[in-house]
């Protein structure tokens, strides 16, 4: 787990008594949020002394709030189900995991968190910048005094221990950084999407933090490579004539740019549906292409 960093100090402000009684949490206290990709928020806390669970379901808004869940004794787990039986939202009472400090948690709707990355290439270094981005938009702010970021299989993957202002809107936090080197530019046969060239800049980057993406989002990562798009792409042409026993394909490569290019070409053995990638003779695993330099590959892709 990574902790955010941020140079942000944020203080807890005073609000009101009358605006401390619209907010669920007006009984709790050592609040913390666990913010989530694609659910409502957790919000938990322990019961501020000499109040009753009961006293967490009185409060008059309730809009938001998807589920409620209390650990407490047996006697108030008792009289909460009483009190909750007619409730419209889900919840659940424990008591059997009840330690002698009553524990009250809600799902809180209007807050989620998604993670932004950022690079820049110079020559042959590179530099990412991650950052969490969270939105708000329950119309209100929301102090957490512990605040952790969960990716979307449920692992806790940074965290804010300091409190933490979270006003209304988006507000985006430091997260990593890391600095490594921009290898050449890689034409990769069949990744990240199959059957087609795909213009990839791999950056080793051995000190990244955590990264969360889908196939069709960047950076990627295998190891302790991250693999982004180029800023500017080489011109390339793939030709595919069919034959009895599958493709006879070639790649026309150009450098279009003002400046010289090395590409490492890169394919796989079998493409995912089994067929073979078969190089012809002329076909070479790296290339340096000068401004206006066109270059011609011939494989072919063969069916069993």
């Amino acid at each position: 787990m990574k902790a955010i960093v941020t140079t942000l100090m944020l203080t807890m402000m005073i609000v009101g008594c009358a605006e401390k009684e619209r907010y669920a949490e007006r009984y709790l206290d050592s609040i913390g949020l666990a913010l989530h990709m694609n659910r409502p928020a957790e919000v938990a806390g322990v019961l501020r002394q000499g109040a009753s669970p009961r006293h967490t379901v009185e409060y008059p808004d309730l809009s938001g709030i998807s589920r409620l869940s209390f650990i407490c004794n047996p006697e108030d787990s008792t009289k909460l189900f009483e009190q909750m039986s007619e409730a419209e939202i889900p919840f659940e009472v424990s008591a059997a995991a009840y330690s002698g400090i009553p524990l009250v948690e809600y799902w809180q709707e209007g807050i989620t968190w998604q993670p932004g990355y950022h690079w820049t290439v110079n020559g042959d270094s590179c530099f990412f910048v991650a950052t969490v981005i969270v939105s708000n938009y329950t119309g209100r702010e929301w102090f957490s005094q512990k605040t952790v970021m969960k990716d979307l299989s449920e692992n806790p993957v940074c965290t804010v221990s300091d409190t933490l202002l979270i006003r209304n809107g988006d507000m985006e936090l430091g997260w990593w950084n890391a600095g490594g080197s921009a290898l050449p530019l890689t034409l990769s046969y069949g990744w990240p999407v199959n059957s087609q060239w795909n213009q990839l800049v791999p950056c080793v980057v051995p000190h990244a933090g955590e990264l969360i993406t889908s196939i069709h989002e960047w950076p990627l990562r295998t190891g302790d490579t991250l693999w982004i798009r180029p800023e500017i792409e080489i011109e390339i042409t793939e030709t595919v004539h069919q034959n009895t026993t599958g493709y006879d394909c070639t790649l026309q490569i150009y450098n279009q740019t003002d400046v010289y290019t090395e590409i490492r070409i890169a394919h796989p053995d079998r493409t995912p549906r089994g067929a073979l990638f078969q190089p012809l003779e002329n076909f070479s695993s790296f290339l340096g292409l000068q401004p206006g330099d066109l270059v011609i590959l011939e494989y072919g892709i063969l069916y069993n």
